[in-house]
């Protein structure tokens, strides 16, 4: 009897360790759950890891990427902790595939490298990092552009958070460079309100677009476009009455480059609007002032027009001047 007794017990202990063991095999299962609108992304930071010498597979680790259930357009994405990140679906379909992998590497920034969110600034205003996030300080903005030779630098930065500073957080360029007569003129309107120009060739080498304009009585945005003959294959620079100053793109980027409320230097009225192409940079000038440059290159085209959204009245264009540079 006393044997039954030890026997039974025994059974009971084996089977409640062997019981345990699978409770505690089954809670430590890796499990990896991304979807195929997410997938090409992460193997793209696992490349991106490995070139900065990070090896990651997640299989020690396990990774879900899902869209949320609920609606939440204040957030594209945010990591729950434990590499469970969820995205906003309205917020991503409206994304372009550079812009798709920035949120991705921003969550995985929190979820696999543990970063926080980095909101100091390179020498030129722009972010120092992929990682700048909310709180965002008021009066700034989110924008990042995420293009070109910005993202090698933070595509790197997001592996090696004590990176130097880029020397082209620094770059300035000098608006006089260029004399009147090295300026080939291939286009010139005084005091129109609109204009659309092709000119044969002017992708191909250097130029320079002047534009003296007006937003009259305007509650939209007055600017210029160049390169294509429609959004997704053109840059765009203006500003509004309310004092903000834009540079966008819709190709890679759909949406700003470069933004700015209340900008110091714009006018609330009539500004002076120079953009030049050197070699692969474009070099924004307002009011005789330099103000941002990018090498971000649309789709080659040939057109030249002016872009408004004015509700109350149209913009004037008082000079407009194109010309080819050597």
């Amino acid at each position: 009897m006393i044997f039954t007794v030890q026997a039974s017990m025994i059974r009971t202990f084996l089977l409640f360790v062997a019981s345990g063991y699978l409770i505690s095999s089954c809670s430590e299962e890796v499990v990896y759950n991304v979807g195929p609108d997410f997938e090409p992304y992460v193997q793209r930071f696992i490349s991106v890891a490995k070139d900065n010498g990070v090896d990651i597979d997640f299989s020690d680790t396990g990774l879900s990427i899902v869209f949320r259930d609920a609606v939440d357009k204040e957030t594209g994405g945010v990591c729950r902790g434990n590499h469970d990140i969820e995205i906003e679906r309205f917020f991503w379909n409206g994304l372009t595939d550079l812009e798709k992998e920035g949120l991705i590497f921003h969550e995985l920034g929190h979820c696999e490298l543990f970063r926080g969110h980095r909101n100091d600034k390179l020498p030129n205003g722009e972010w120092a990092s992929r990682m700048r996030g909310s709180p965002i300080p008021d009066g700034d903005n989110a924008v990042i552009n995420y293009t070109g030779t910005r993202l090698d630098y933070y595509r790197t930065e997001l592996f090696n958070e004590n990176l130097p500073f880029p020397e082209w957080g620094s770059w300035t360029f000098d608006f006089d460079e260029y004399t009147d007569e090295q300026k080939e003129m291939v286009f010139e309107a005084t005091d129109v309100a609109a204009f659309n120009q092709r000119l044969l060739g002017l992708s191909g080498g250097n130029f320079e677009i002047d534009v003296d304009m007006s937003s009259g009585t305007s509650e939209g945005f007055v600017g210029i476009a160049f390169m294509g003959n429609a959004f997704e294959t053109q840059i765009r620079v203006g500003f509004t009455r309310e004092e903000q100053f834009f540079i966008d793109s819709g190709d890679q980027v759909w949406g700003f480059m470069f933004l700015r409320e209340k900008f110091n230097g714009l006018n609330r009225d009539r500004n002076r609007l120079t953009v030049r192409k050197i070699e692969s940079i474009y070099q924004v000038f307002l009011n005789g002032r330099f103000i941002y440059w990018f090498d971000y290159l649309t789709p080659s085209g040939e057109v030249v027009e002016s872009i408004n959204t004015g509700i109350l009245g149209e913009p004037f264009y008082h000079s407009v001047q194109v010309s080819r540079l050597p």
